[in-house]
């Protein structure tokens, strides 16, 4: 007589995750903020505000070393640079940044705001500015438009730079140029494309080409060699950045 079979015992159909709810990624996958401060204190409250706010680590350094390094480790997707580092230039550093990691946005936060320092952020390439007297909660919203890939100046930082860019040349032209036109100037004078000025903007290729037809009208230029000799004579850019 053969012995009976046992039954088998059905095996748990394994738990599946709906497709419309994808699962988290851990926070450490979604990308990291840069905060370059010398001042611990600052670090702290930063960190403390900024981070829980746009759900993103936030990694530290206190000079321009260390910057670099963190820079190298985790490829930040915003770096937060104070201009006035011990033993360090800041726009330096943002240059720096740039030439590691060109995906980092940079978004400077500090007290410094003359007519050089300001051409200078331009220069370097810095996506953002704002000035330490400013609440934190300003800080946090102008690291979400730069996080999103918009540019973010203040009304103050766009009237320094109207009168930095007028103050070596006396052309009534270039201190009638708008915020916009003038973010534009700085970067066709550093030969960015239309396209690069579209990304670095955060608008519309469209948009870039009328910014950048409109500019050109209105100092009189008529290609881009015109506008790069102008603004490396009228010292607006470094012609080692061009």
């Amino acid at each position: 007589m053969k012995p009976r079979a046992r039954p088998r015992r059905p095996i748990p159909a394994s738990p599946r995750r709906s497709p419309e709810t994808p699962r988290p990624r851990p926070l450490a996958d979604q990308g990291s903020i840069l905060l370059v401060e010398d001042h611990l204190a600052v670090r702290e409250l930063i960190r403390e505000t900024l981070g829980p706010r746009l759900g993103l680590r936030m990694v530290e350094a206190g000079d321009m070393l260390e910057a670099l390094a963190q820079v190298r480790r985790h490829r930040p997707r915003l770096a937060i640079v104070d201009i006035a580092l011990p033993g360090a230039n800041g726009i330096e550093l943002i240059r720096r940044i740039r030439r590691e990691s060109a995906e980092t946005r940079m978004l400077v936060f500090s007290s410094l705001r003359n007519h050089q320092v300001v051409r200078g952020i331009m220069q370097a390439g810095a996506n953002g500015f704002v000035e330490k007297t400013e609440p934190l909660s300003t800080l946090r919203q102008a690291a979400t438009a730069v996080l999103s890939g918009r540019n973010w100046f203040t009304e103050g930082f766009h009237q320094q730079l109207a009168e930095s860019l007028a103050q070596p040349t006396g052309e009534n032209a270039l201190i009638s140029l708008t915020p916009r036109e003038r973010e534009v100037l700085l970067l066709v004078a550093q030969s960015h494309s239309s396209k690069e000025v579209s990304g670095r903007l955060g608008v519309s290729l469209k948009t870039a080409e009328n910014h950048r037809n409109n500019l050109m009208r209105k100092l009189g230029l008529h290609d881009t060699a015109a506008l790069v000799r102008m603004a490396i004579r009228h010292r607006i850019v470094d012609p080692e950045l061009t």
